[in-house]
């Protein structure tokens, strides 16, 4: 039986509960990227997310795989009061919407659902003690 795959560069599909992407929401992205490269010896790769418009970053940790992605905070996102920078993981999920029901039942604060166009579905969800999380199911 072949194993399904998602349309994001042929990878395997990725099973409910695993680490699928990990994401840097830097304050300066060329200060962040200066500094990952130096400390890990990472390799970044500029780039249009999505078809967005927005600078992103993906990064890889030695392969040709990325793992993850880089880009720049913009206070207008927040009404000016902008986070400061920091990390995101995202999780597989089997139903984004599902799950995210799921979580607000047990106490999360759900924060958004999307979808990332050509990309999949997503939800960043405040767990009961505070910290962040996002949920993703890859476009098939």
């Amino acid at each position: 039986m072949a194993q399904e795959t998602s349309e994001m560069a042929g990878w395997p599909m990725p099973k409910q509960g695993e680490f699928v992407w990990s994401e840097i929401a830097a304050t300066d992205a060329d200060k962040a990227q200066a500094f990952y490269e130096a400390v890990f010896g990472w390799s970044f790769k500029s780039g249009d997310a999505s078809n967005t418009g927005m600078d992103y970053r993906e990064f890889s940790t030695g392969g040709d795989r990325p793992v993850g992605g880089l880009y720049q905070i913009d206070p207008a996102w927040f009404g000016g009061n902008p986070p400061p920078a920091h990390w995101m993981i995202y999780v597989a999920v089997d139903d984004v919407d599902a799950n995210a029901e799921k979580a607000k039942s047990l106490g999360a604060e759900v924060h958004k659902i999307m979808d990332v166009p050509n990309v999949g579905r997503m939800a960043i969800i405040q767990d009961p003690t505070g910290a962040m999380i996002a949920t993703f199911k890859p476009k098939l």
